[in-house]
């Protein structure tokens, strides 16, 4: 009973994603979402990828680990610009002040 429990909210939250980010592109598309509308909806997918990584048996503390290291990866890149580089630095930052 817990496994289909499991298998049915990860359907869900995949579900769920996909229209998050369907939303995002089309809004993105179309021009005609404002700054809060499209933080919101970039706000649930996160939570949405927490959640998703949860029931996957990754924690949070593992997916922000993840996500630092591919940062580093990506601030080593020679062909990545400045622009590039300075986005993901401030990602980096943000990520290590949440430990």
């Amino acid at each position: 009973m817990e496994i289909t429990k499991n298998i049915k909210m990860i359907d869900n939250l995949q579900c769920q994603l996909l229209s998050f980010v369907s939303q995002l592109f089309l809004s993105m598309q179309n021009n005609d979402i404002t700054t809060a509308e499209r933080a919101e909806i970039l706000a649930n997918i996160e939570v949405i990828l927490y959640l998703l990584s949860d029931k996957l048996g990754v924690s949070s503390k593992t997916l922000d680990q993840k996500a630092i290291s591919r940062i580093k990866v990506g601030l080593l890149k020679e062909d990545n610009n400045e622009e590039w580089k300075a986005s993901l630095l401030g990602i980096l930052h943000h990520l290590d002040n949440r430990k």
